[in-house]
């Protein structure tokens, strides 16, 4: 982009200010350019940022960041907001490995108020620090931007069921694009749909641009003109009954308006500002907004890849691989065909999770619940209580908000619900908000669960068709992205079976978990070939674990290594010993330490942490070489991490 431009010639965020509304479109059109050139140079979010451009500049024009604080949910949307608060030069770093976070994140930047990945966080947030404000009798403003889809999730109403406690100044911009990752479902949605559509909304539409279109697009600043429009509005806004829900609830409702019109956004923020007591304004905007591509297909284009460079000598065809979704989406639809009591639930993720097809074709037995994690928990006991088979699809850090309902709804009852746990380990570049890196520990000291790690698309297969013959809760937890090519064939069908696939030396025991079993195993064939021997094992099942196979093995051995692309406070590693604490053997870990992993590339984050093929061929052979024995008499056992 010309560095001329306004993007790049502004002192961002005062000079917003005093451009005129000619100058804000201009501006609109050049962030939408830079956001693509982003999306295609970085990846990340994009249809999304795209639809809150006028959004952004109207929020950043009227209120004062960071004294005003404005606290986005998820806040994938943010990419804006990063380039008007000093990140301009830095947004080609967004989601890289060191560079920009592609959310909100506290640390990165006093604007931003509260970090967040998950949605329907940011009522609640926004909310306590409004209340602070308050007990501490300070004034600014405090602005919530969430979107439709916000409200398909319960943490929402709950903060909704606490308006009533404020009595003083509260925004709450509901970006309304009827689009989050999969489309908005549920009667909040249809009552959405309902105002988006209604009489009414064209109506007031009309009314507000009759005050609006008599701006002038250039000479004086438009906040300066927007002023006299106020207050004209004033008395449309407060006669006009459409969003009652919202009254009841306790706010002021007022919309819904264009939510693309940046005098009549920067008007409604300016209306809110000054407004006594909690207000909902209600944009209507459009997902992917001013790309073509992106406004055709929101979903597509929600989270993008970068551009891929074509080396021009590069000629042989590149082999299809499917992900790690696509297995499991075709492993449900087989189940369906041979079993009718089989059903798919999805937490708003049914593109995420690889169900398209399967909604397709099992319409009646897919059920999306939106962003409801804890719901959809539940409502698999009740499925599975009255003898349907639930299979809930779920990302790793979703199924966090389940917790309580894991143990109190599922494996208190004991109930055979089925748990495809999604972008299980190191996510990328989402970072630590996505990484599913905790769901082993908290899973582990549940009882009445079984927990399985498939190595590759073919044993989490075999997996999910397991998992649906058990009598109580089974968790399948499985990485994000495509397939590898196995190096060595092996039998899946014992998915509750560890087994051993190099058998070389007894003295060193490797325990691998899932992900980390194909570069175990690469690791000690090639040490085998410098003379150092070790047995590698692939556990399978976690909880219960097979002692059956493992005990003979660690009996002889002199160390255990357990490698997890998971914490290892609480996780398998800590497990096993305690399992096994009676035995003379010295235990060593790869994992995670205490800490939340940075976004960067998986191979990059995993090569940090030591759990790449030639990080686990390094740990090995510092076992192999360190030489102090154990007490054979003492059940003090050494722990070397």
């Amino acid at each position: 982009m010309d560095k001329k431009s306004l993007l790049y010639s502004l002192n961002f965020p005062d000079d917003l200010k005093d451009l005129s509304k000619s100058e804000y479109e201009q501006l609109a059109d050049e962030i939408r350019e830079e956001l693509i050139q982003i999306g295609q140079t970085c990846g990340g979010h994009l249809a999304s940022n795209l639809g809150v451009v006028e959004l952004t500049l109207a929020i950043h024009s009227v209120f004062d960041s960071p004294i005003d604080k404005t606290v986005w949910d998820t806040s994938h949307q943010c990419y804006v907001h990063k380039m008007l608060t000093g990140r301009l030069d830095k947004m080609y770093s967004i989601r890289q490995n060191g560079g920009l976070s592609g959310f909100a994140k506290i640390s990165e930047s006093e604007h931003d108020m509260f970090g967040a990945g998950h949605a329907s966080t940011a009522l609640s947030a926004a909310l306590g620090i409004a209340q602070a404000r308050d007990i501490k009798k300070e004034n600014f403003s405090v602005i919530s931007v969430i979107g439709d889809s916000t409200l398909t999730g319960g943490m929402a109403f709950e903060a909704l069921n606490n308006i009533k406690y404020l009595k003083s100044n509260f925004i709450c911009i509901l970006n309304d694009n009827n689009m989050a990752i999969s489309r908005p479902v549920g009667n909040m949605a249809d009552y959405m749909t309902r105002l988006r559509t209604s009489p009414g909304y064209g109506v007031l539409k009309d009314k507000f641009e009759s005050v609006f279109d008599r701006i002038p697009r250039i000479g004086t600043p438009l906040k300066r003109r927007i002023e006299k429009a106020v207050e004209r509005m004033r008395s449309i806004v407060l006669d006009f009954k459409v969003g009652v829900i919202f009254e009841e609830f306790g706010f002021k409702y007022l919309g819904p308006i264009d939510g693309h019109n940046i005098s009549m956004v920067m008007a409604a923020l300016k209306f809110a500002k000054n407004y006594d007591g909690p207000i909902m304004i209600h944009m209507i905007t459009k997902k992917g907004k001013g790309h073509t591509p992106a406004e055709e297909n929101p979903i597509k284009y929600h989270g993008v890849s970068p551009k891929k460079k074509v080396s021009v000598v590069e000629t042989k065809p590149m082999k299809p691989t499917k992900s790690y979704s696509e297995v499991l989406g075709d492993a449900v639809c087989e189940l369906a065909d041979e079993d009718p009591s089989i059903v798919v639930v999805t937490p708003a993720m049914k593109e995420g999770s690889g169900l398209t097809k399967f909604a397709d074709q099992f319409p009646d037995r897919f059920f999306d619940v939106g962003i409801a994690e804890e719901h959809a928990v539940t409502f698999c006991a009740g499925l599975a209580f009255q003898g349907i088979k639930p299979i809930l699809s779920i990302y790793s850090t979703f199924l966090q908000r389940g917790f309580d309902q894991i143990i109190h709804d599922v494996c208190l009852q004991k109930l055979p619900v089925i748990f495809t746990l999604d972008r299980s380990g190191l996510v990328g570049e989402d970072g630590p908000t996505h990484h599913g890196v905790f769901d082993i520990a908290f899973l582990l000291m549940i009882p009445s669960l079984i927990l399985l790690a498939p190595r590759d698309g073919q044993d989490l297969k075999s997996m999910v068709k397991w998992a649906a013959k058990q009598s109580i809760a089974t968790f399948v937890r499985f990485p994000k992205g495509t397939l590898e090519d196995r190096p060595i064939e092996i039998d899946d069908t014992a998915s509750d079976k560890s087994q051993i696939l190099v058998e070389s030396g007894p003295e060193i025991v490797v325990l691998s978990i899932g992900s980390m079993v194909w570069p175990a195993y690469k690791a000690a064939i090639a040490l085998k070939a410098k003379g150092i021997n070790c047995t590698v094992v692939d556990l399978k099942c976690l909880k219960p674990l097979d002692k059956e196979t493992l005990l003979p093995l660690l009996e002889k051995a002199r160390d255990c290594l357990v490698i997890e692309e998971g914490v290892s406070i609480g996780g398998v590693a800590s497990y096993i010993r305690q399992v096994f604490i009676d035995l003379p053997i010295r235990w060593h870990e790869l994992g995670i330490g205490d800490e939340f992993v940075s976004h960067g590339k998986i191979d990059y984050l995993r090569g940090n942490l030591g759990l790449s093929e030639s990080g686990i061929q390094k740990k090995i052979e510092d076992v192999f070489f360190c030489q102090k024995q154990p007490n054979k008499k003492s059940k003090n056992l050494e722990f070397v991490s």
